[in-house]
């Protein structure tokens, strides 16, 4: 034996298993995303309610196969953290939340391994995959807009069912198969099961417990939101809500979110905005929450959909406010601290047969999604289209060869159409400023290709 390889076995965790586990995490990580993407198109393609849990076990599979390959009490648990941590840092729209998440996906797949000796064993694939999955509504719930009624709690239950469903196929039933086909073809050699480890392996399970414990306790506390929201921006009257001289009344709506149908109490965004006297040329509200994610609705959905609602929770110091009933679900904004109104100019896209195509950012708010950007003033997290679909919209039935961006400051890219073409990593970001919006071409990584994009031409 080596010094190097001896020094490997007076840690827990090898050196080989720290490896296995930070490749994995990252591929869970950055596959989240588009996991997430593919259960929307399923949810808005069959609509029947928890249509987006099928995809529950997906995220969970990364976990389930570490802890397979490593067979050591702790793996979920690190492999949680790590995933979580990856997710956070790419973008994800759910925050900080996201860590949670895996943490305590991780935290329950140590616990379905745990209750078996037999840690091979396809029902031990199949308890830990599927608790882990279903956990994910669980914590959800914790943190969501949906009030805890009995038909959100029966909801809430066939819910964490299909998300356990989803589990025992993807995270129990495919790892336990992946696993053995690799050890039978000898790619895999999966270590010799120590009962010593067991003992251990509780320890580890409820020391994560108690630190889950009081990540759930310092969140709801750090994010709690303000007992009034602002409502600035382009407006004549910029005010605060509640407000005793505002004479508006709650009103009740039942409404679906995610696949469950429950009854809303609140204020009609649309009156309470109408107090502050939005400026002619306003077009788009942002709605700030107490953790930084932000996201747009237009003017004219907030017209016309009577569903918009702000909802209190809690009175007086524990009073938060949640924005609930817009048609994209990321704009169910919980702790609402700010409600920005803003004069947004559509950026031209000049196009081949030489007419302007108007890009506005309130048209594509279904299509956006999140990430951290590295702007030269500092990291924002913005919402972005990819850049593709802004062309193909622009340009149909055009042969395009190349994409010209245009920026006021001299540092213009062009790209080949080839690049872009089908690329969702490439996209356009929305930056969101005092004196209006700006756009910024960027990856989905938080590189910046071109600031501020000026106009785009079409080659």
């Amino acid at each position: 034996m080596t010094t190097q390889e001896g020094n490997n076995k007076s840690f827990y965790f090898s050196t080989h298993n720290l490896l296995i586990m930070a490749v994995l995490a990252a591929l869970g990580g950055v596959t989240g995303t588009y996991i997430n993407a593919l259960g929307d198109l399923v949810q808005a393609a069959l609509g029947f309610p928890g249509g987006t849990q099928w995809a529950a076990g997906l995220h969970v599979l990364w976990i389930v196969i570490a802890f397979g390959i490593i067979q050591k009490p702790g793996t979920g648990i690190v492999m949680g953290i790590l995933k979580g941590a990856v997710e956070l840092f790419s973008g994800n729209s759910h925050g900080i939340i996201i860590l949670l998440v895996d943490l305590i996906a991780g935290i329950l797949v140590d616990f379905g391994f745990l209750l078996f000796r037999n840690k091979r064993s396809l029902l031990a694939y199949l308890l830990a995959g599927g608790l882990a999955s279903g956990s994910n509504v669980l914590v959800f719930q914790i943190f969501a807009t949906i009030p805890l009624n009995i038909l959100g709690l029966s909801a809430i239950a066939i819910l964490f069912l299909l998300a356990a469903l989803s589990g025992f196929v993807f995270a129990g039933l495919l790892p336990y198969w992946l696993i053995n086909m690799l050890t039978n073809a000898g790619v895999v050699k999966l270590p010799t099961q120590k009962e010593k480890l067991q003992k251990l392996g509780w320890i580890i399970l409820f020391s994560a417990l108690i630190f889950a414990a009081a990540f759930i306790s310092i969140l709801l506390t750090t994010l709690k939101g303000a007992e009034t929201v602002k409502i600035s921006g382009a407006v004549e009257n910029a005010i605060e809500f509640p407000n005793n001289e505002l004479k508006i009344n709650k009103i009740s709506r039942q409404m679906d979110y995610r696949g469950v149908l429950t009854s809303y109490e609140g204020f009609q965004l649309s009156e309470i905005i109408n107090y502050a006297e939005p400026n002619k040329d306003t077009n788009t509200i942002l709605i700030e929450a107490s953790d930084g994610y932000a996201f747009m609705i237009s003017l004219e959905e907030l017209i016309e959909n009577e569903n918009i609602l702000l909802v209190q929770q809690g009175r007086g110091q524990n009073a938060s406010f949640d924005i609930v009933g817009p048609e994209s679900n990321k704009a169910w904004v919980r702790n609402v601290i700010e409600i920005r109104l803003i004069a947004a100019k559509a950026l031209e896209v000049n196009m081949p047969q030489g007419g302007i195509f108007l890009f506005e950012a309130k048209n594509w708010i279904s299509e956006m999604d999140s990430t951290q950007i590295a702007l030269p003033e500092g990291s924002q997290k913005l919402q972005g289209v990819p850049v593709w679909k802004v062309i193909e919209a622009s340009a149909t039935g055009s042969n395009i060869s190349q994409v010209l961006f245009k920026s006021e400051t001299g540092q213009n890219l062009t790209l080949d159409w080839e690049k872009i073409d089908q690329n969702n990593d490439i996209r356009l970001f929305i930056l969101i400023e005092d004196k209006g919006i700006s756009y910024v071409l960027a990856e989905m990584t938080g590189d910046v290709l071109v600031y501020p994009v000026s106009s785009i031409e079409i080659n």
